[in-house]
């Protein structure tokens, strides 16, 4: 279904265990068959927070420091800006729908998951 120019996904419509494959699949995507559980703290001085996102034993423990936060959205975004700028999108439609799932999940102001961004 199209609504000026955007396209509107029934997938945009989902439940929670809907959600919760998707977000599995995601890591699964972003970490490949077998991630490493951890790195060492020599990896996460060199590399900072891109080791630490690499691993899943860092990985879980910034999760739940920002869920500690309140923040975690913006761990969620950013993996799934990772996800969409590496994806071999075969079509502009396709990645246009992607982006606006992005927008829509992460950047509108009614979304549960939104961002804090500065405006400029």
């Amino acid at each position: 279904m199209e609504r000026d120019g955007d396209t509107l996904l029934a997938s945009s419509i989902v439940s929670p265990d809907d959600r919760t494959i998707r977000s599995a699949r995601k890591l699964a995507e972003f970490f490949g068959d077998l991630p490493p559980a951890d790195v060492s703290v020599g990896e996460i001085e060199r590399d900072g927070l891109c080791a630490m996102l690499r691993a899943r034993v860092p990985l879980c423990y910034f999760l739940r420091f920002l869920l500690d936060e309140f923040s975690s959205e913006n761990l969620f975004f950013y993996l799934e800006i990772e996800q969409y700028e590496s994806f071999p999108f075969t079509t502009d439609r396709e990645r246009r729908a992607a982006a606006n799932d992005i927008y829509r999940m992460y950047l509108s102001q009614d979304s549960q998951l939104e961002v804090n961004l500065t405006e400029r």
